[in-house]
């Protein structure tokens, strides 16, 4: 059997497959399987922001009530596994080589990563005989790999301007794209910056808006307890399982530190996530300057980004990783015109630590998911 770390590395070879209109070699790929992804319930989540933070809510109540429950997400921030849990616990590096290797003995057409990703995680969980998984699309619905999926429940936590050269160019477009993971008669929840008269004549079934708006992570409990307690109706769930399910949050969402200046750890990428971010940070430390350390993935709104990040930041130090997604230090120097390049994540976020203040300051490691592993390491 292929080894892990020749499996990730066939992975990531694979196409990224970011301009697919088509669920038609997903559809197959499943096929080929007898369509595990019918083999247990499913509750599927779209958005710009936020629907990592909702999916994670939602599976630690039905954990906690007792549930067999996977959680599907992306991208991963240290380790492909995370992709992948079971009950919280990530998935074997064993189980996903071994059903790479079987995937790749069966098929004899070109795939995505995502495509075969999404297949090792409906494999997994059919096998491992989950109840119910949450599943998160990864850009998109109306074609992401996940959407050959029939949910209990479809919710679409935000709408935001990201990704544009692929789900387009507006907000109306962006919310069509995302609400393609409506089905007929399922009941829908939508955040409070979706519009309501654009998914309205999309459900068939009922349709729910929160309205919470104070800052994201009260806005994402609403969104995931609204979700429970429509979930509640078909299965059992008690209030202190929902309760404390809602609290839950993942790594780098506004992830909290306490070294020589406070630190957060934010995965902010586009512009309602920094619009959001910077009113938190204003909430939370009003004496306080931010330092920011940033690195951008590459096809994100960049300049509008940083207009935002260079009215509030003491100081920006830029910097770019291994990862192929990051834009290099270079090219951000051409939008952020009065930040500091730095030679490494490490070297930049030790920098940003030492460096003087005339107040009490925060420093905040911003911009990108893939600067996040390397960032944490650093901080240990």
């Amino acid at each position: 059997m292929i080894s892990y770390t020749d499996c990730l590395n066939q992975l990531y070879r694979l196409s990224k497959g970011d301009t697919i209109r088509s669920l038609s070699n997903m559809e197959r790929l499943c096929a080929l399987f007898d369509n595990p992804q019918e083999s247990f319930s499913v509750i599927h989540v779209a958005g710009t922001n936020g629907k990592g933070s909702v999916s994670e809510k939602i599976a630690k109540a039905l954990e906690l009530q007792g549930y067999r429950t996977g959680l599907y997400t992306s991208p991963h921030i240290e380790c492909f596994c995370e992709r992948i849990r079971l009950d919280g616990a990530q998935i074997e590096q064993e189980d996903v080589a071994a059903l790479y290797s079987e995937i790749q003995q069966k098929i004899d057409f070109p795939c995505t990563f995502f495509e075969i990703t999404t297949l090792i995680a409906f494999l997994y969980f059919q096998r491992e005989q989950i109840f119910i998984a949450v599943i998160e699309t990864g850009l998109g619905g109306t074609w992401d790999a996940t959407n050959v999926v029939t949910p209990l429940l479809s919710i679409i936590t935000s709408i935001g301007l990201d990704h544009k050269e692929i789900l387009g160019s507006t907000l109306e477009e962006i919310c069509k794209a995302k609400a393609g993971i409506i089905k007929p008669d399922t009941p829908v929840v939508i955040g409070p910056s979706v519009p309501y008269s654009s998914i309205r004549p999309l459900a068939t079934s009922e349709l729910y808006q929160s309205e919470e708006k104070s800052d994201y992570e009260l806005e994402n409990q609403e969104i995931a307890q609204i979700a429970l307690r429509i979930i509640a109706r078909d299965f059992p769930l008690d209030a202190k399982a929902i309760e404390e399910g809602i609290k839950v949050k993942p790594p780098c969402r506004f992830e909290q530190l306490a070294l020589s200046k406070p630190v957060i750890l934010d995965v902010a990428h586009n512009p309602p996530g920094f619009e959001r971010l910077i009113e938190l940070l204003h909430k939370e430390f009003p004496e306080h300057a931010f330092r920011f350390v940033c690195g951008f993935s590459k096809n994100k709104a960049i300049e509008e980004c940083a207009a935002l990040i260079q009215q509030y930041a003491s100081a920006i130090h830029l910097v770019s990783g291994s990862h192929e997604k990051l834009v290099s230090v270079e090219a951000l120097r051409k939008v952020f015109h009065t930040a500091l390049p730095e030679p490494s994540i490490a070297e930049g976020i030790e920098h940003a630590l030492q460096a003087p203040s005339e107040k009490p300051e925060v420093l905040v490691i911003t911009g990108s998911f893939f600067i996040m592993a390397e960032a944490k390491k650093a901080l240990t």
